[in-house]
């Protein structure tokens, strides 16, 4: 799938959903995923930004955001007509659209998930999380899954995440399987739903946010809310729910979904058409030197705007700070494409004045392709209008802020309820002022950055801006 924004210097293309939630929303059978305000219109945004001359309209983009319009052409031609060919009548099929988030990933609603286990099982997953061993998270099976007025019977629970990495949280996170032990069962169209629960994400909004973020520059991103967990009859806690990464989720946002997608960890981890060892294709990525190499086998384009999203949030542990959270997919008509995932590092996880060009992780992994993307001159000035029209486009401050308003109000009563989590509830009040303290710091700190780029400013050897 192709969407399209324009900047001052280049039409840059992407890869990914369209430019908004709303406009995401009217995909076949997806939820009309706006920001959960109650149907209130949301500030346009008053807050002065440094940004270069605003998106134009192109390849059926939007004059006011800059963002991808849903019914335009995936080649980027003019939409297809329906008035039917002048010489037979017939009608053109509709061009390709990706589809809206699924339904339980909206964000006007707080869903309540039930899950039954036998005792038995659920001291097992106990155990297991006690352990800490992330090589022994076996599948338990389900007595009973419930949402609303549907029952499974055929579901899986398995846990998810590290929980080494959070010594003494006793709060679990999960993983419901709906084809486990039926290949063709599902939940709603899902093969799977994922409950995240991490210790510093205090004010449970940073997945959700981040992922929003992602879905208003039309870049393929997994859908995310809030959600309450039962288990066993009494209240587990609130949890961000976030889509999985898989053929599902590919099948919704690419026009072709049958490439290789790879999930980042030590090594690249094949997660579709894993019957085929073949991986030469991300092989090839990783063995990549220079601009080159890179051309016939990365959507570039795509993935700038992914990294200037990233360092303008910013992220402290995906493919632009030198982390391991992100998928790769290889779209048979575009290249690789860079899916964002597990973001709740994102935001006050790091300081709000690190340098959206120059900044890595401590003890980072590397991020060889964009070093090689970024060292050029031509592509490092895209970068630039990418991180201003990421900055413009979807870091409004007053949007987030009513965005945090909004959900933190939807959840606050489910989080305070909430005895497992990790810390208290004054800890919890006050990760929602840190996080949106934090947003308004982080805006003003890249206007500034931005302005010396934009006013001519020069590389030091380090990297950094060197005013003119």
């Amino acid at each position: 799938m192709r969407c399209y924004w324009t900047t001052f210097l280049a039409i840059i293309t992407i890869s990914g959903c369209p430019g908004s939630d709303t406009a995401s929303g009217t995909g076949t059978g997806g939820a009309d995923e706006g920001d959960g305000t109650a149907g209130s219109t949301q500030p346009s945004g008053t807050d002065t930004i440094t940004a270069g001359a605003p998106p134009t309209t192109g390849d059926g983009g939007s004059e006011t955001t800059g963002a991808p319009d849903p019914t335009a052409g995936t080649t980027g031609d003019p939409p297809a007509t329906t008035t039917g060919d002048e010489t037979t009548g017939a009608v053109d099929p509709p061009a390709w659209a990706p589809k809206g988030c699924p339904e339980i990933y909206a964000q006007d609603i707080l869903p309540t998930f039930e899950i039954e286990l036998d005792p038995e099982e659920l001291a097992g997953l106990k155990a297991e999380w006690e352990a800490g061993d992330d090589d022994n998270t076996p599948d338990h099976p389900v007595k009973q899954f419930k949402y609303q007025d549907e029952i499974i019977t055929y579901a899986s629970i398995r846990l998810r995440g590290n929980s080494t990495w959070w010594p003494g949280q006793n709060k679990m996170q999960f993983e419901i399987g709906f084809n486990t032990y039926d290949k063709k069962g599902r939940f709603r169209g899902l093969k799977k739903i994922l409950f995240d629960a991490a210790e510093y994400n205090r004010a449970f909004l940073r997945d959700r946010m981040a992922m929003h973020i992602f879905r208003d520059l039309g870049l393929p991103a997994p859908c995310a809310n809030n959600a309450r967990l039962m288990l066993n009859g009494e209240y587990y806690g609130l949890f961000t729910s976030i889509e999985k990464v898989d053929s599902e989720f590919l099948e919704r946002v690419f026009e072709f979904p049958d490439g290789n997608l790879y999930k980042k960890g030590g090594d690249w981890e094949k997660k579709t058409n894993e019957e085929n060892p073949d991986m030469s294709d991300i092989e090839a990525l990783d063995d990549a030197d220079d601009l080159a190499d890179l051309v016939p086998l990365l959507n570039i384009d795509q993935a700038v705007l992914e990294w200037a999203a990233e360092a303008v949030m910013p992220d402290n542990d995906g493919a632009w700070a030198g982390g391991l959270n992100l998928y790769m997919y290889n779209d048979p008509k575009t290249g690789f494409n860079v899916i964002p995932w597990d973001k709740d590092a994102t935001f006050d996880r790091v300081e709000p004045n690190v340098d959206p060009y120059t900044y890595t992780k401590p003890n980072d992994k590397g991020r060889p392709l964009y070093d090689i993307v970024t060292h050029d001159p031509e592509w490092f000035d895209k970068y630039i209008a990418a991180l201003a029209h990421v900055r413009k486009v979807a870091y409004d401050v007053n949007v987030l802020h009513a965005r945090m308003d909004a959900w933190s109000a939807q959840i606050e009563e489910a989080a305070l309820a909430d005895v497992n989590k990790p810390f208290t509830n004054k800890e919890y009040y006050k990760g929602v002022e840190t996080m949106r303290e934090f947003i308004a710091d982080r805006a003003a700190f890249v206007d500034v950055w931005l302005a010396c780029w934009q006013n001519g400013g020069t590389k030091s050897g380090g990297g950094q801006c060197i005013p003119p």
